[in-house]
């Protein structure tokens, strides 16, 4: 191939993997919107866990540093749990649409695509079920945003467990190796002061920890909003990145197993 052939052909490449994410993000979302019932509670859920937020919170009569911890955590919940199967259930059909060009990192950011919109309406959901009867402290809409970012982190580590699983029940089954730490590795189970050095660097890779820290500074009385916007551009590079490793792991042709 001349040089010119070959410069023309990689600057068709990208308008080329953009058209394969467009057009198979809108498969995606026509399977999505076609299986009603899944859909349904996925969004469902959101609204659900919010109000019990509020029954176990109003009657303390204010809202507490555990309960934008919980919301966090939730927001992740949504996104990993709704990420983790969506490619291992594929895994034959994607497989073969390699063999006509198709690229990885088409196929992920396709998926995150649509998942990204279903963890920004569940996220929305909740907020507004948990400030209907609460009204949280701090911007609505700031609030919302750094939830939003924290399920996109939790779709990025579905997509990632959903490309190196093997079987569907397996991916499953790991969504708690991948919270209960965020869980364990935070400063609300074991206070900062009592942190080992290997706790504390642990900690700053979690997703979980620059979620809860933005949330928890923009409803303070002064809040520095330039903490709260390095905190989300934090839990933002997290996203991108687990998409990378996700759409770089599958470019490693994999049988499924039976």
């Amino acid at each position: 191939m001349t040089k010119p052939a070959a410069k023309a052909e990689g600057a068709v490449r990208p308008a080329r993997r953009g058209w394969q994410r467009r057009t198979l993000a809108a498969r995606y979302l026509e399977c999505v919107l076609g299986d009603r019932v899944t859909l349904l509670l996925l969004l469902v859920q959101a609204p659900l866990i919010g109000w019990l937020c509020t029954v176990v919170w109003r009657p303390v009569g204010t809202e507490t540093p555990s309960l934008y911890f919980v919301l966090c955590l939730a927001a992740i919940w949504f996104g990993c749990i709704g990420a983790c199967r969506e490619v291992v259930k594929e895994r034959a059909i994607i497989e073969r649409e390699r063999l006509f060009g198709v690229a990885p990192g088409a196929v992920v950011l396709s998926k995150a695509q649509v998942l990204f919109a279903v963890g920004a309406a569940q996220v929305v959901l909740m907020q507004i079920a948990v400030e209907w009867r609460l009204g949280l402290k701090g911007p609505y809409l700031v609030q919302t945003a750094i939830l939003i970012l924290a399920a996109w982190c939790g779709v990025g580590l579905g997509l990632l467990v959903s490309v190196l699983a093997a079987r569907q029940e397996r991916a499953v089954g790991a969504v708690p190796l991948l919270l209960l730490p965020q869980i364990l590795f935070s400063e609300i189970t074991v206070p900062r002061q009592y942190f080992s050095d290997a706790v504390a660097v642990v900690e700053r890779f979690m997703p979980l920890r620059w979620a809860y820290r933005a949330f928890n500074e923009s409803a303070a009385l002064e809040p520095s909003w330039l903490k709260v916007a390095g905190h989300a551009a934090v839990l933002a590079l997290y996203a991108a990145l687990l998409l990378g490793f996700a759409a770089l792991a599958l470019r490693r042709p994999r049988e499924m197993e039976t």
